[in-house]
């Protein structure tokens, strides 16, 4: 058996002329590479990753993954298998990991043992018959790593996946996913020199060689998947998590970078800011008007100086790119959509701010007709009527449910709002209901995901300014606390589940049906 696996590694090493290997995992991050675009070199598939990108070599451990490569249609060259395949497929059977192995402290020497074993953490035999190849060839490889984020915050698989067989609870994905990356980290580490294996990690973690675009043009040649996975505005496949920036990179270049680095990390699926013409938006009395802040001591200073500006649209735009995230704006008035119109957003927002701004609505209305957001605060359902007639050529309405109070209390919320939305939804299929969130936390956002959300606005911040407005309502990304804020919007999505009432997997009578006699 382990014979078997050897002469594969030696008819690798032999045949190809590549010294690339091309290990294939399913996260998100894969939708923003054309796998079919990968240079020459040996490709080794994790679990059911096959459904993407067929390979040489597939390695798993768990029993489902035998169901989804059977329904799928086996296609890889050959099989390492914790379990029996049919005759007909080219494989082994790996043998159990003996218990004294059984350790996370023994990774490496397990990664050393000449001997296979089934092993749950399928990636350490990815790495391992790199390994054994690099060995056969006397030269090291170059080892990347497709579609392992290490995080399930984005949802756990790529699109281009379809069914998820593992049935895994998204708590119990976090656990594993989690203890992957600390494994990861340690192979990392022992082949720092390079010497046998070069490992390089794509995705965007701290750790991570290339970006999925920065790979598809540097590895792949490919400008054309350099972009990324644009969700389905008009039918989105999971709840949208908006990380709300208001004006809280403060006009500074370093923290709208960090802003967005941080929020892509924690998983969230879109990004906003804000633009306004302040000078035309404020009189000239509210702009010389007392306020301290470190750009001067008028509101006008203030404003002036958070504001984003064609420069940092520009670096926005670009850095959103690099780690491929979208991004949208609120605009306040038509001067602003002008300005940021060369960048052609398919997502615009009207807030609650302006909800008596009408004329500005109706200009905007003639002028784009892309997916547009709407909050709802400080309004009746008169506002509402008038949105859903406003921008009724518009291809998609977000109707956000909204509370124009910072903080708002948890007796204010109505969250039950958006199941009204959710009805409108049922009979006018592009408005799509949603909720902006000024509560605290992130049990309000879950209800509304509960009562049918399909986006969810949460403010964010970089750290504790005291001098920005309505900054007490914002999570800050310095701390865990928006990572933790998208868990629960996946927790609570996942929890909704379906409204069809059927039968599941899961579901075991407590007593034996009697039958009618």
């Amino acid at each position: 058996m382990q014979e078997s696996i050897y002469q594969l590694i030696k008819s690798i090493a032999s045949r190809s002329n590549s010294d690339n290997i091309f290990v294939i995992g399913k996260g998100p991050s894969l939708d923003g590479i054309d796998c079919s675009t990968l240079p020459p070199g040996f490709v080794i598939n994790l679990n059911d990753s096959e459904r993407i990108k067929a390979g040489d070599l597939t390695i798993f451990s768990a029993p489902w993954v035998k169901q989804s490569l059977q329904d799928d249609g086996f296609k890889s060259a050959f099989y390492l298998a914790g379990t029996e395949l049919p005759s007909s497929v080219p494989h082994v059977v790996l043998p159990p990991l003996p218990q004294e192995l059984d350790h996370i402290d023994l990774l490496i020497p397990q990664l050393e043992n000449d001997t296979f074993y089934d092993e749950s953490f399928v990636l350490l035999n990815a790495v391992k018959v790199a390994l054994k190849i690099a060995n056969a060839r006397k030269s090291p490889s170059r080892v990347y790593f497709l579609g392992f984020d290490f995080s399930v915050q984005s949802g756990g698989t790529a699109k281009k996946v379809g069914q998820d067989y593992s049935g895994a609870a998204q708590g119990d994905r976090e656990a594993i996913v989690l203890s992957q990356e600390h494994s990861f980290r340690q192979f990392l580490h022992y082949f720092a020199d390079g010497q046998r294996l070069q490992l390089l990690h794509v995705g965007n973690k701290d750790f991570s060689a290339l970006s999925p675009a920065e790979f598809s043009r540097q590895v792949c040649g490919s400008e054309s998947t350099a972009g990324f996975a644009k969700i389905n505005l008009a039918a989105p496949d999971r709840v949208l998590v908006v990380a709300e920036f208001t004006n809280n990179h403060l006009g500074s270049a370093e923290r709208l970078v960090e802003m967005i680095e941080r929020s892509k990390e924690a998983g969230a699926d879109l990004i906003k800011v804000q633009k306004r013409d302040v000078d035309r938006f404020y009189t000239a009395e509210q702009l010389a008007s007392y306020y301290w802040s470190p750009f001067g001591k008028t509101l006008g200073d203030y404003r002036r100086g958070v504001e984003m500006n064609a420069e940092l649209f520009q670096l926005l735009d670009d850095t959103c790119k690099k780690f491929e995230i979208e991004w949208f704006s609120t605009i306040l008035d038509i001067e602003s959509y002008h300005s940021i119109s060369k960048y052609r957003p398919r997502l615009l927002k009207v807030p609650s701010t302006i909800s008596n701004h009408r004329n500005f609505h109706a200009e905007l209305a003639e002028t784009y007709q892309g997916a547009i957001v709407v909050s709802t605060g400080y309004t009746e359902q008169e506002y509402v009527d008038y949105v859903l007639s406003t921008f009724s050529q518009n291809e998609v309405i977000y109707l956000l449910h909204c509370i124009s109070a910072y903080p708002t209390p948890r007796n204010a919320c109505n969250v039950a709002v958006v199941r009204a939305y959710e009805k409108i939804h049922q009979s006018i299929a592009k408005v799509i209901p949603g909720y902006s969130s000024h509560d605290l936390g992130s049990l309000g956002c879950m209800m509304a995901v509960a009562c049918g959300a399909k986006m969810v606005e949460k403010h964010v911040k970089l750290g504790d300014v005291d001098w920005v407005h309505f900054d007490k309502v914002a999570i800050d990304l310095q701390s865990s606390e928006f990572s933790a804020f998208v868990n629960d919007i996946r927790i609570a999505e996942e929890i909704t589940g379906s409204e069809a009432k059927t039968v599941l997997s899961c579901e075991h009578h407590k007593y034996a049906v009697k039958q009618n006699s």
